[in-house]
């Protein structure tokens, strides 16, 4: 499979309701996808918190995570160090939207978690992409990004646009 047309195949299915769901949520690569609120720390441990992803469309989410973990390693563009940054940067455009949007629906919070899955692909494919060697405290270098400075998800209406400028119509359930 390439990478680029799963994307494609992926962001035809954002016309079409309801959007298909995960058996499980996402736990993988310090990200968590959950219905759940964030438990609360109790005491310091040796591995870092993972990046949280707390919304009612886990199952969906997680679904969209499953399927860009697998188009992404079928090229083999990510790999053990990259792979933080990568679903950190999802985690994080996920949060973006869902803190964002005043009317959050599942197509909406997956175009955001999509968009910036294209945005990592161009950035692989112009050799930009980067990526810290040791993800200290679970930081990535997506934490550090100034909002002015993203390609990816930067509100819902960049990303209805975006995805309006290669021809699909995001539903808006």
């Amino acid at each position: 499979m390439k990478t680029i047309e799963e994307l494609k195949r992926l962001e035809k299915l954002f016309e079409k309701s309801p959007l298909p769901r995960a058996n499980r949520e996402w736990g993988g690569a310090d990200v968590v996808i959950s219905r759940k609120a964030r438990p609360k720390e109790t005491e310091e441990e040796f591995y870092p918190e993972p990046r949280y992803v707390t919304t009612s469309y886990s199952f969906e989410l997680s679904w969209l995570f499953e399927r860009l973990r697998d188009a992404f390693y079928a090229e083999k563009r990510i790999d053990g160090c990259s792979k933080i940054e990568f679903f950190g940067r999802l985690a994080n455009a996920a949060n973006r939207c869902i803190q964002k949007s005043s009317v959050l629906t599942t197509h909406i919070l997956c175009a955001a978690v999509l968009h910036e899955a294209f945005a990592i692909y161009e950035e692989m494919e112009e050799g930009n992409f980067r990526c810290l060697a040791v993800a200290i405290g679970n930081e990535i270098v997506d934490d550090y990004v100034d909002d002015a400075l993203r390609t990816g998800y930067i509100g819902s209406d960049a990303t209805l646009d975006f995805f309006r400028s290669r021809g699909v119509e995001v539903k808006n359930d």
